[in-house]
């Protein structure tokens, strides 16, 4: 008997918990922002945005064109390093915890680009 209560208990628990994370997950997802950057020879377009902390933002790279040194996308904060193939959609997904600026770069850091995070 003492099990058969204790496994309702515990049950109850996991579902209650469940729908509080069902519910924060739902928060977050209403503020993830998306922002297409493109990269050709004038560089990162747009080359500074403002973000709020606290909140996932997906940077969309698109590079143009092979004439220019964007071949690599690289966010030194978060050891993010990915290719930047011609024509194709590049999704970088963070999360800024705190106010202040983060900086991208192609490889060669010709190109730079800055992110504003806000509170």
């Amino acid at each position: 008997m003492k099990k058969t209560k204790l496994f309702t208990a515990l049950a109850a628990l996991i579902i209650g918990l469940g729908g509080a994370f069902a519910l924060v997950t739902n928060v977050v997802e209403a503020h993830t922002r998306t922002v297409k950057i493109r990269v050709d020879k004038n560089g990162f377009s747009p080359s500074s945005i403002e973000v709020e902390a606290g909140h996932k933002l997906n940077l969309v790279f698109n590079r143009a064109d092979s004439d220019n040194c964007g071949s690599t996308v690289v966010l030194p904060k978060y050891k993010i390093r990915k290719a930047l193939p011609v024509g194709k959609d590049v999704i970088v997904s963070i999360t800024p915890t705190a106010a202040g600026n983060i900086s991208f770069t192609c490889g060669m850091k010709m190109y730079k680009g800055n992110l504003v995070v806000t509170d």
